[in-house]
């Protein structure tokens, strides 16, 4: 399964009421390395004249169409899993406290819980015209002087010349796992795994059909905002779960009734 985290209004108004999920532009995720602009530097393996290439020029340039043409949905898996259900609570997707706190409005919003294969097939049916890509985050930690001559972040002018504004899409394919799915070591605990569209500027909406499987409410979900998703998604067929801390702990609230 893969897990997404939201709000519960943003839930009920938008995702389960038009049965699909809004793509993020990636200047627009909370983490600086993708929202700011990149920085690039120029080289050639041909002794071009490098003058009129400045940092500020190639970033320019580039972050425009590396960032405002890329579109991604962002989702948390289960850790390795051992079978044993008591043991494996707190490794499963929907059992991230720090997630429910930043992304599901305080513990008061919901998990949602997809079929992998499902949701992949439907993305693929949906999105075969386009360039995408789907797997999981790769978390690193850089210091500055790793990044200062890194080749994601250098320009090949020779090519560039070559290719004019063919250029950014080639130097996209070719580093796409560097700048689109790699992140710092703070945000491992999210173990991410994201659908990553690119070259596309339009606003993109993905119908996920039948691959909802289920939704979990968090502790502080309202008794009201329960009813309400509930009644609209009851002909889904889905099950339903509500999130409890006993001691730090997690567990679900199997006593809970969920017919209304």
């Amino acid at each position: 399964y893969i897990y997404h985290y939201t709000k519960a209004d943003v839930a009920l108004d938008f995702i389960l009421k038009n049965s699909n999920l809004r793509l993020s532009k990636f200047n627009a995720t909370n983490d600086p390395k993708e929202s700011k602009d990149w920085f690039f530097i120029p080289g050639t393996n041909e002794g071009r004249c490098l003058d009129k290439y400045t940092p500020d020029y190639l970033s320019k340039k580039m972050n425009p169409d590396l960032k405002e043409k890329t579109s991604l949905i962002c989702f948390t898996k289960d850790k390795i899993l051992s079978g044993n259900h008591l043991e494996d609570m707190p490794l499963r997707g929907f059992c991230k406290p720090r997630m429910w706190a930043q992304y599901a409005g305080n513990h008061s919003g919901v998990c949602l819980i997809f079929d992998e294969s499902l949701f992949s097939k439907f993305f693929h049916e949906q999105f075969n015209d386009k360039t995408y890509s789907c797997r999981d985050v790769i978390y690193c930690d850089r210091k500055i002087s790793d990044v200062a001559m890194e080749q994601a972040f250098i320009v090949n002018v020779d090519h560039l010349e070559r290719r004019g504004d063919d250029y950014v899409f080639d130097h996209l394919m070719k580093f796409q796992n560097r700048l689109f799915f790699e992140k710092a070591s703070d945000w491992s605990s999210e173990d991410e795994y994201r659908f990553v569209i690119f070259d596309c500027l339009e606003q993109l909406y993905f119908n996920y059909k039948t691959s909802l499987k289920g939704i979990v409410f968090g502790e502080n979900c309202s008794n009201d905002m329960i009813r309400e998703i509930v009644q609209s998604t009851k002909m889904l067929g889905l099950q339903y779960q509500k999130l409890s801390w006993r001691n730090c702990a997690p567990w679900l609230d199997f006593a809970r009734d969920f017919r209304f």
